[in-house]
């Protein structure tokens, strides 16, 4: 079209300038191949150089009365020289508002390229300048009815020969979108035209370039060649990136755009992310679109600069709504193919920072204002899968119509993705996702079959939401199915439309109607929900609630709330069964302010077991706000009201009255009701409960409360704080009287030391309570007719029990302290020290200190300690009795005492003192009263350990000593002795213990004894006290003392020996002694005495009586033995003199023997001179020989002599064995002596004789 309209231009230049404007229009017409007609003036000129000027100059014949070209003015100046060689060198043309109509008519052809052929002298005509002023081109395509137009055309043109090459630099607007063009081509080739073309936009950042060839094939242009689109060179500041680069191959004709391939790059140019595919647009009879792209994945931070931000750019404040409104703002911008077509599109990924959008499918077919979306697949983050189908609306009502899927199996990594931020409950789902048939617009959306699938629950229903500019939105939502999370659908919601807050919500008029299964709330599940309700101008209406299990109770609810904060309007009547309430107050828990109350309400919620409760609240302007809760609970009943004059007040803490009463046939259900915690010991039968609380404005609060059961009346009286941060501050009067408190001490877990017998109590006392303390003042009362008073005071923020104090009793028994540590001292069924294993503590972890007095502390043994006084510490499983002090058998008892249990091994200790103690009040008591008295200061130290109370005492270890003076023995006789040998002398025959004990028992066993100042140390292990060797003695005799004492049972067994002075009676090896025994239970031991070693001195003392008789006799007869050894020796010496004669003379023959020799070998070795060597070997030989002789002579002297010596000691020793008597004796020998008269003696009588 372009060189059809310059040739008609340029026709002027080859007329005949004699009939200008006629052979101007025939010359043009020809050179066209078309009608060329000047309607307005010519002019022209040949000097300075030809130049020609036309007006009003039209092309074509018209049709509809409109030509093909239409030029307001004409004018062209050419050099004169080389026109008049042949050549045409035009330096400047312009042609000003020329307008064209082209048109392409239904069989594809243009209207320009029909009819005659054009003759054009194209290479006979240079163009250096030439330039187009507000063109305008219509082109009118017959194919789609379409009309477009090409306005504000300016150009500036040149060109080396018509036949070329041309470069066009031009700018104009098509349908409206500006911009600038370059065209440059070569000359005509084989019908082809080569032709470059760069289009830049003015409102695109890109530019595109064209690189083909331009020919016309069955009268339809066609341009063919590769194509490249970059980016604008960028703004000074902007920064720098990698650019966008396209490139690929084009096919451009009047009716159809084909890009068979392309390539897009983006990023660096060294590792660029790449999209392929092809895209058409076919205007002609079956008009057509297509776009298809594939892409590998794309790191969109390495394209250009605004990937550099990508993920700190995102505003986590935008909703998935408000994402998608604005990606629908831009979609809207994307201009929709007005031809039936497709467009695909696929990428692996693309990544956004640290976001991954993963496997981008998308199918698309134009369909008038909006698109037909096929197919829209994605895989957002959070592992989430995104599938759409239906018709997308960009125009006017922006919406979207059809079937829409969202699953995601990691919902927080979606949330973050579009947030930014991550609800808490989005974070507990694991999976979550919804379908529906949607109708979405700006002001309505619906969600028709939904379905709903969040974690493990699947719910359908349908939801609707409609916003109108002249009314408040409305919100309906009906849901049906196995679970339902308010938290996640809440949460959900927010994410999708940016604020799903309940005050959002309340602004909404709403109905709801929900049934599920199983219903999650404010972390609460609830099965078997069926809820219906409304809301509507502030008014919330209940239609119904009913919960089969919440927290295994049953609830049903219906009412109305309304109203504001401040002046609430409210009348809710509640429904409440719990076989379990503990579950129930768990759930309370959860959900309301702690308070000690409801944290003792929880412990104990199991007595209120098995309740059906009602439960109404009523509020009303100028009314007051009323709660109250009736109904029986555990086989009794509770009723329970609170009332305030504001609802204001009551959620202050000010200003409100509670008052209530419980009843229970069972004591032990009634204590654990109010907040105790029983061990199953029932009391009296028949409790009941009741109280008041009265708070004002300010300060404590008013309390009173009573229990009563049968004889037992418990109160409480007084002012109190009741908020959480110092609940129950404040001071109360206390008064408690019951016949037997035994069963609500144990009920309590308060096991009284020697429980079972009752215990009748009356008692009354002031309670001080401060957040640092709880004081307990001015307390008087009896136990079992034991009165007692003090004050105690514990301390409120230690860990355990800690006090101290000061109580007196009038009685204080050891073992009752014993029991409250190790358990039952004495086993009251088979009597004896308890062989159970120990019980726990009476509390297992205590810090209490108290001052006790008592005037009669009972240690256990020997009596109580008048005007008891001591320290107790009492530390849980451990027992102290500190600085001891009382009066005790007569003497002052100072010391410590300490019983521990841990872990049920027992432990006890033992540091005492006793001074100046009456002897005969320990001592047992014999017919003649206390056996022993005297004055005594004990010491005792005593540790022991064990399982049970019996092996603790047979464990036990230790020592001590006993200070006795003036020490004083009733019913022993130290001077018996006398009367003891005139009995025994009068003892007929042997003497033997059976005839000594005769008179032995009565002569020892009278008088007393007194024996002055004695020490009897002790040890004691393994639970026994031993004495040993403990001494006493006065003038007559010496005693001697052991005893073993058997702790665990109560027996004894000891010694006493009495040792009698004999004096001139005194025999070796025998003394008069008698020994007493002390057998059985220590306070009255059985007795006997032991008389054999009196009856073996007695024994004794007549065998030498009857020895000195016979002794002279004796002596007679050894005399002569004597003799007979004497003789014996002499004869022994003889023959030793003998034997020694003998050896002497063997020794000098054999001397004399050896001479000879020495001789012989002397005169043999003068003899010969040739035997001078032998010889000095022999001489060698005969001096070690010699040596050697006389050795052998030295030896047997010495033999001989010693032989000599041992027979005469041994004749000496035999005579010495003869001799009867020594020889300093004066005896007279070598008389005979008389002969002995064998009847005259008798030996029958001595000792070992018969």
């Amino acid at each position: 079209m372009v060189v059809a309209l310059f040739a008609a231009l340029l026709a002027p230049l080859f007329i005949d300038w004699t009939s200008f404007r006629q052979d101007f229009e025939r010359e043009a017409s020809r050179i066209m191949g078309r009608p060329v007609t000047v309607h307005g003036s010519v002019d022209a000129r040949l000097i300075p150089f030809p130049s020609v000027t036309l007006n009003d100059v039209r092309v074509g014949s018209p049709e509809e009365g409109k030509p093909l070209v239409e030029v307001a003015r004409f004018s062209m100046d050419a050099e004169l020289a080389p026109f008049l060689s042949g050549e045409a060198l035009i330096f400047d043309m312009r042609i000003e508002e020329p307008k064209a109509r082209i048109k392409l008519f239904k069989d594809g052809t243009l209207d320009w390229a029909r009819g005659r052929k054009s003759d054009i002298p194209a290479r006979t005509v240079i163009l250096e300048n030439v330039a187009i002023i507000g063109g305008d081109i219509e082109f009118v395509d017959e194919q789609t009815g379409r009309t477009r137009h090409v306005t504000g055309l300016d150009a500036q043109i040149s060109a080396k020969t018509l036949a070329g090459p041309w470069r066009i630099d031009g700018r104009g607007a098509l349908d409206g979108e500006s911009g600038a063009f370059q065209l440059s081509s070569g000359q005509v080739e084989n019908g082809a035209l080569s032709m470059r073309t760069r289009i830049v936009p003015d409102n695109l950042a890109f530019t595109a370039d064209l690189d083909g060839a331009l020919k016309i094939v069955d009268f339809r242009p066609q341009y063919q060649g590769g194509f490249t689109v970059s980016e604008k060179q960028r703004p000074k500041g902007d920064a720098p990136g990698d650019p966008i680069r396209i490139a690929g191959k084009f096919e451009l004709s009047n009716e159809r755009v084909r890009i068979p391939e392309y390539r897009l790059e983006a990023g660096p140019a060294a590792d660029p992310y790449v999209v392929t595919g092809e895209a058409t647009l076919d205007t002609g009879r079956a008009p057509e679109f297509l776009l298809i792209a594939d892409g590998q994945q794309i790191d969109v931070s390495r394209i250009g600069a605004s990937g550099e931000t990508g993920k700190t750019g995102r505003d986590p404040q935008l909703s998935a709504r408000q994402r998608l409104q604005a990606l629908l703002a831009i979609a809207a911008d994307i201009p929709i193919p007005q031809v039936p077509g497709r467009a695909s599109l696929f990428l692996p990924a693309v990544v956004v920072g640290d976001t991954t959008v993963r496997e981008i499918r998308l199918d698309v077919k134009p369909d008038g204002d909006g698109w037909r979306i096929d197919r829209a697949d994605a895989q957002l983050p959070g592992r989430t899968a995104l599938e759409a189908k239906g018709r997308l609306t960009l125009r006017e009502n922006r919406g979207f119509v059809g079937n829409l899927l969202v699953a995601s199996n990691q919902p927080s990594g979606l949330a973050t993705w579009l947030a930014g931020s991550v609800d808490p409950e989005i974070r507990k789902l694991k999976t979550a996702g919804f379908s529906a048939d949607v109708n979405l617009t700006d002001a309505l959306q619906r969600f028709e079959n939904l379905e709903i699938a969040i974690g493990g629950a699947s719910l359908n229903g349908r939801l609707e939401r409609e916003s109108r500019s002249d009314a408040a939105p409305t919100l309906s939502l009906e849901l049906r199915g196995n679970e339902v999370q308010l938290e996640s659908l809440q949460a959900l919601t927010g994410l999708v439309a940016g604020d799903a807050s309940l005050g959002t919500l309340a602004d909404h008029a709403m109905a709801l109607d929900i049934k599920a299964d199983r219903f999650i709330a404010f972390g609460e599940t609830a099965s078997g929900v069926n809820a219906a309700l409304s809301v509507k101008d502030g008014l919330l209406t209940l239609s119904h609630l009913d919960v089969a299990a919440l927290e295994g109770a049953t609830l049903s609810a219906s009412g109305t709330l309304g109203g504001t904060l401040l002046e609430p309007s409210a009348g809710i009547d509640v429904k409440l069964k719990a076989q379990a309430m503990r579950p129930v107050g768990d759930l309370l828990a959860r959900h309301l302010p702690a308070h000690p109350l409801l944290s003792r309400f929880i412990a104990n919620a199991g007595y209120y077991d098995n309740a059906d409760l009602s439960i109404r609240a009523t509020m009303a302007q100028d009314k007051p706000a009323v709660l109250t809760v009736t109904g029986p609970v555990n086989e009794g009943r509770l009723e329970l009201k609170l009332s305030a004059e504001r609802l204001a007040d009551l959620l202050a803490g000010s200003r409100f009255e509670l008052e209530g009463s419980l009843f229970n046939p069972q004591s032990v259900v009634l204590a654990g009701q109010i907040g105790l915690d029983p061990l199953p010991f029932d009391g009296e039968p028949d409790a009941s409960a009741t109280f008041r609380v009265a708070q004002p404005q300010g300060g404590p609060a008013m309390v009173s409360a009573a229990f009563n059961a049968g004889s037992t009346t418990i109160s409480a009286k007084g002012t109190a704080v009741i908020s959480a941060d110092r609940f129950l501050d404040g001071t109360l009067a206390v008064t408690a009287k019951s016949d037997d408190i035994e069963p609500y001490l144990m009920m309590n877990g308060i096991a009284a030391p020697q429980a079972g017998a009752g215990l009748p109590v009356s008692l009354q006392a002031s309670v001080a309570i401060s957040p640092e303390a709880v004081a307990i003042t001015h307390i008087a009362g009896q136990a079992d007719r034991n009165a007692f008073s003090g004050n105690l005071s514990f301390d409120r923020a230690a860990t355990v029990l800690k006090g101290t104090g000061a109580l007196h009793f009038d009685t204080v028994d050891f073992a009752f302290l014993a029991e409250a540590i190790a358990g039952p001292v004495q086993d009251v069924v088979e009597g004896g020290l308890n062989t159970a294993p120990l019980v726990q503590p009476l509390q297992d972890a205590a810090d209490v200190s108290v001052a006790l007095s008592a005037v009669s502390f009972w240690p256990g043994l020997y009596g109580a300690v008048e005007d008891f006084k001591g320290n107790l510490q009492w530390k849980g499983g451990e027992l102290t009795l500190d600085d001891m002090d009382g009066g005790w058998l007569g003497g002052r008892l100072s010391g410590r005492l300490k019983v521990a249990n841990a872990d049920e091994n027992g432990l006890f200790e033992a540091r005492a003192r006793l001074t100046g103690a009456d002897l005969s009040k320990i001592a047992w008591t014999g017919p003649q009263g206390a056996v022993a008295t005297g004055k005594a200061d004990v010491t005792l130290a005593v540790d022991a350990s064990g399982k049970s109370i019996r092996s603790m005492v047979e464990g036990a270890s230790g020592s001590g000593e006993v200070h006795v003076s003036d020490l004083t023995l009733h019913g022993l006789d130290t001077g018996a002795l006398a009367m003891l040998l005139a009995n025994a002398d009068r003892i007929e025959g042997d003497v033997t213990p059976e005839r000594v004990a005769n008179f032995a028992v009565d002569a020892v066993l009278q008088k007393e004894a007194a024996l002055g100042e004695v020490r009897i140390p002790f040890a004691l292990a393994g639970g026994r006290l031993r004495v040993q060797s403990v001494t006493a003695e006065d003038a007559k005799a010496a005693l001697t003392g052991d005893a073993d004492v058997d702790l665990a049972g109560d027996t004894m067994t000891a010694r006493l020996a009495v040792s009698y002075k004999a004096g001139e009676e005194a025999l070796a090896g025998a003394e008069p002694e008698v020994v007493l025994g002390y057998r059985g239970l220590v306070e009255a031991p059985g007795f006997e005495m032991d008389v054999q070693p009196l009856a073996n001195f007695l024994s004794l003392r007549r065998f030498e009586t009857e020895r000195r008789r016979v002794e002279t006799l004796q002596a007679n007869v050894l005399e002569k033995q004597r003799l007979r050894r004497e003789a014996a020796l002499y004869r022994s010496r003889a023959e030793a003199r003998a034997a020694l004669a003998e050896a002497t003379r063997l020794q000098a023959e054999e001397e004399a023997r050896r001479r000879a020799e020495a001789l012989e070998r002397l005169e043999q070795e003068r003899s010969t001179r040739a035997a001078a060597e032998e010889a000095e070997r022999v001489r060698r030989k005969a001096a070690d020989d010699a040596r050697r002789l006389k050795e052998a002579e030295q030896e047997a002297r010495r033999l001989a002599e010693q032989r000599a010596a041992e027979e005469a000691r041994r004749a000496e020793d035999e005579a010495k064995q003869r001799r009867l008597v020594s020889p300093g004796e004066d005896v007279e020998r070598g008389e005979d002596l008389p002969p002995i008269d064998g009847g005259q003696l008798n030996f029958d009588g001595l000792p070992g004789v018969n």
